[in-house]
């Protein structure tokens, strides 16, 4: 959770220390739009929402993450985007207890090889991590004379998986969950995302202040992708269920390249 708390952190103040780099142009000076292409480096707090009735989904094994990104879009003339995006996610705190039961016992304790009760080192080693790769289309709408700036919409689809990823420490203090043991209870599950995000997209005349903040919603359908999983049994044939993320985004804009309009104007 020390994770999250931080990529809020840094979500939170990050937008006035962009803002605060700006340099303010002439007054006389208008932005016109351009065909660009930028890369994005983005921070992104997410919060699950949807059914806990499937063992599998990411509302019912984990709690809220943070997330890094990566985002290359183009945007034309008209001020239409299109982007590749990847995200990886990070530092869910579990929410379902139960992962590893069956190596309790009666107590409710897991024991190592020495006997001593490690319980508390794997709990704390225990968190959701997945990643998802999507690609996209947008539309900048200019809501004054920066012309490359502006509410932006924007929607992607592409893979996405998650999976309970267990530290290092698990497998020093449980031998039974040393090298593929541990995948039969990591509940990996791969499928269909889509989201869907609006947000304001600054782009400055001093581009080194280009900026990005708003929210997006992921909508993911994704099923088990081991065959067998300890504490559950057989997985094939189980169907695809729903999980939901809502999230608060910000991300630094780096342009790459920019084609600028240019008009010639002829005196009679």
């Amino acid at each position: 959770m020390k994770k999250v708390k931080s990529v809020v952190l840094l979500m939170v103040f990050l937008p006035s220390i962009l803002l605060g780099q700006t340099l303010k142009p002439s007054k006389d000076f208008v932005d016109s739009s351009a065909t660009m292409v930028w890369l994005a480096v983005s921070m992104s707090a997410q919060f699950p929402f949807g059914a806990k009735d499937n063992i599998f989904t990411i509302p019912s094994l984990f709690k809220v993450n943070g997330s890094v990104g990566v985002d290359c879009t183009v945007k034309t003339s008209g001020n239409w985007t299109y982007g590749i995006r990847g995200n990886y996610c990070f530092g869910s705190a579990m929410r379902d207890n139960t992962v590893l039961d069956n190596l309790k016992d009666h107590n409710g304790y897991i024991y190592n090889s020495d006997g001593s009760n490690n319980e508390t080192v794997v709990e704390e080693e225990l968190e959701g991590r997945y990643w998802y790769v999507s690609a996209g289309l947008g539309k900048i709408f200019p809501v004054n004379r920066w012309r490359n700036s502006g509410i932006w919409l924007y929607a992607d689809f592409g893979i996405v998986q998650h999976k309970i990823y267990m530290g290092s420490q698990v497998a020093d203090y449980v031998p039974m969950l040393q090298g593929d043991y541990r995948k039969a209870y990591d509940r990996r599950s791969t499928g269909f995302h889509m989201s869907q995000s609006i947000g304001y997209l600054f782009i400055q005349r001093k581009r080194v202040a280009s900026f990005y903040a708003g929210i997006e919603v992921h909508e993911m359908w994704t099923s088990p992708d081991r065959n067998y999983i300890l504490g559950v049994g057989p997985t094939e044939g189980m169907k695809s269920a729903f999980s939901g993320l809502i999230g608060i985004k910000v991300a630094w804009i780096i342009p790459l390249y920019e084609k600028k309009r240019v008009e010639t104007y002829y005196m009679y």
